[in-house]
C-alpha cells in the first residue's frame, strides 16, 4: 500500500494535480496571523489576499522595508515592459536567458547586468513601472532611497505583491511572457521560506540582505491563489526569520483559502 500511495503521490506531482492544503497543525484564523506577527522579534510585515475571493489580511503592510532581492521582479519587469519590445531577437534571447537566471538562482551578476541594461537604454525605466502599477513607496536602484533609508531598493509588504500580482496576471506582461515569468517563479532553487510547507504550486522571490529576509509568493492549489508577501527585519540569528517566514506563510494560507 505505501509503495502504490508512493506512486499516486508522484503521478499527482509531475502531471501537476494540486494537493490541497497543508498540515492542520497550522489552521488559523486571518486575526491568528496577525497576532502571531506581533510576537515577531524585530519588525515584520505581511500583505496576503485570496486572488479568487478578494478576501485578505494584513499587518504592517505599508511599512518601508529593504527589498533585498525581491527588487529582480521590478527589474524584470522594466526588462520586459521597456527594453524587450525594441530589441533584436538575439537581444531578446539574451534578456530571457538573464532574467530566468535572475529569478530561479537569484544571480547577481544577471542582476547587474539589466541594470546596465536599463541604465544605458532606459534610465528611468524602474519608475515607469513604479508609476504603472501606482507604487508609492517602492523605490528601484535609487540614490534618495539611500539618503531616505540606507538602501538603494526599498518596498513595502503591499507594494511588492502588487508586483508579483502584475507579474502574474498577464495584463502588465503579455500573456506568453507572463506564462514564461510564472514557470521562473514557479521554479526557483529556494524552498525554505513560503513554500516550506505547501503541499501544491508556489510561484514565489525571496530575498535576503543583511538583517532583512523576506518573501513573496503566490500558492496555487488548483481552486485558490493565495498571494503572500512577507518582509521581516531582526537581529535574530540562525533559521529565526526564515521558520518565521514558513509558519507565516502556511497560517495565512489556511486562513483565506476556501476550505
Amino acid at each position: 500500500m505505501k509503495q502504490i500511495a508512493a506512486l499516486v503521490a508522484a503521478f499527482m506531482f509531475f502531471s501537476g494535480v494540486a494537493f490541497a492544503g497543508t498540515p492542520a497543525a497550522f489552521n488559523s484564523t486571518p486575526r491568528e496571523v496577525v497576532d502571531y506577527l506581533k510576537n515577531f522579534d524585530g519588525k515584520a510585515g505581511v500583505y496576503a489576499k485570496n486572488l479568487k475571493t478578494g478576501r485578505s489580511l494584513s499587518y504592517n503592510e505599508d511599512v518601508v522595508f529593504p527589498t533585498a532581492s525581491t527588487s529582480k521582479l521590478v527589474v524584470a519587469l522594466a526588462v520586459y515592459k521597456y527594453l524587450y519590445p525594441a530589441a533584436s531577437p538575439a537581444k531578446r534571447d539574451y534578456y530571457d536567458q538573464t532574467v530566468a537566471r535572475m529569478i530561479t538562482v537569484s544571480d547577481n551578476n544577471a542582476f547587474y547586468e539589466m541594470l546596465d541594461e536599463a541604465a544605458a537604454l532606459r534610465p528611468d525605466a524602474f519608475k515607469r513601472v513604479t508609476r504603472d502599477l501606482r507604487l508609492k513607496r517602492t523605490q528601484i536602484h535609487d540614490e534618495d532611497a539611500f539618503k531616505r533609508y540606507d538602501y538603494h531598493s526599498v518596498t513595502t509588504p503591499y507594494e511588492m505583491a502588487r508586483v508579483l500580482d502584475a507579474i502574474c496576471n498577464s495584463k502588465y506582461l503579455p500573456k506568453a511572457k507572463a506564462t514564461e515569468f510564472r514557470g521562473y517563479l514557479a521554479n526557483t532553487i529556494y524552498n525554505d521560506e513560503i513554500p516550506r510547507f505547501m503541499e501544491t504550486r508556489v510561484m514565489h522571490k525571496v530575498g535576503e540582505l543583511d538583517s532583512v529576509l523576506c518573501d513573496v509568493g503566490i500558492i496555487d492549489d488548483g481552486k485558490d491563489q493565495i498571494l503572500i508577501s512577507v518582509y521581516t527585519s531582526t537581529s535574530r540569528s540562525g533559521s529565526y526569520a526564515s521558520d518565521y517566514i514558513a509558519n507565516t506563510a502556511a497560517k495565512a494560507y489556511n486562513a483565506l483559502r476556501r476550505k
